[in-house]
């Protein structure tokens, strides 16, 4: 596991030496939030951000009325907020984008990020003082009557899918094809695939080598999806589905396996159910395998962005997801 050197580490706390005035408008900042996000969205999906990105030199308030059909008071108070937000400014009468603006509207990690935060977290993030007293997932009713998230998510509306599949696979698929020659070093006849989801990964190692067996763990809605995908791929006959619940410990994993994967999955878990889950693992090891995990730990960033994305991520798990886990301090989870 790769430290992270003390300079690195107190680039997060830059703000400890910002001039009182610069800490004070960073409160005044948090203070609006919730209008801050809803109004950068709304500038993004009206498409006057794109608008404006589109003309370099800006365009006046009568410009943007006439391509935008949400009426001219919506358009102003969007527009004004703007200005606040850092995402545009107004100069000799015409609004012009900011570069903030132009990565609010086109990155695509802010977008995916944006999205979920949209569509899956915004509703239930007010439950988050409830969420912290019972340690359940109290934001999730917003969404669907379900005891965790993982169990509803087959059957979240298309909007919602979208968004969850997207910040999800966009945080681990590229791992995927870089992780293939070292998984593949221990020449695995048989791989379990835990918390297969919708089988991406199981797929890279079928395409990846002829002759490896894949066995995809998870919850039965996530399987269905996976078992889609790689019949769709050919790969029918080379791979098996364990339906199976980790969190009930008078169940072992059936079988044995020479590779036990888990891509950002531990961090689905509070800490006492990451250390049954491995006992499981272990006990489903072949003589010589290996348990391989991949995870992200905000301790681990070099950049405050990344850190503090992480971080916030975390409280999704706790008003969303399940109610008791998190993006991990390395620390904690070694």
């Amino acid at each position: 596991m790769p430290n992270m050197n003390r300079n690195q580490k107190e680039t997060f706390f830059k703000d400890k030496d910002y001039h009182a005035f610069t800490a004070l408008e960073k409160a005044h900042f948090i203070s609006f939030a919730p209008y801050a996000f809803q109004s950068s969205v709304l500038l993004r999906d009206y498409g006057i951000l794109t608008l404006l990105q589109a003309n370099d030199d800006g365009l006046d308030i009568q410009a943007i009325n006439a391509a935008i059909t949400i009426g001219s008071y919506g358009v102003r108070i969007l527009l004004e907020a703007g200005i606040g937000i850092g995402l545009l400014y107004e100069e000799a009468g015409k609004y012009v984008i900011t570069k903030t603006g132009i990565m609010f509207n086109t990155d695509k990690m802010v977008v995916i990020n944006t999205n979920f935060m949209r569509d899956i977290c915004y509703e239930g993030a007010g439950k988050l003082k409830e969420c912290i007293e019972t340690g359940k997932p109290l934001g999730l009713s917003y969404l669907g009557e379900w005891d965790t998230l993982y169990e509803g998510l087959s059957k979240l509306n298309p909007q919602q899918t979208k968004s969850w599949f997207e910040f999800d696979h966009y945080y681990s698929d590229f791992v995927f094809p870089e992780v293939m020659p070292i998984l593949f070093e221990y020449a695995p006849k048989k791989i379990l695939d835990i918390g297969a989801n919708t089988g991406k990964f199981s797929k890279q190692c079928l395409s990846y080598n002829a002759d490896v067996e894949l066995f995809l763990l998870d919850l039965p809605g996530q399987l269905a999806m996976a078992e889609k995908l790689l019949k769709d791929a050919g790969f029918n006959g080379r791979f098996q589905k364990i339906a199976h619940n980790l969190l009930d410990n008078t169940i072992r994993i059936p079988g044995t396996y020479d590779i036990i994967w888990m891509s950002q999955l531990l961090d689905c878990f509070a800490d006492h159910e990451i250390v049954n889950i491995l006992k499981k693992c272990k006990s489903a090891l072949n003589e010589g395998g290996k348990v391989v995990i991949n995870e992200t730990f905000w301790d681990q960033q070099p950049f405050h962005a990344s850190m503090y994305s992480l971080q916030m991520t975390s409280l999704y798990f706790t008003t969303i997801a399940n109610g008791n886990s998190q993006m991990y301090d390395s620390r904690v989870f070694s």
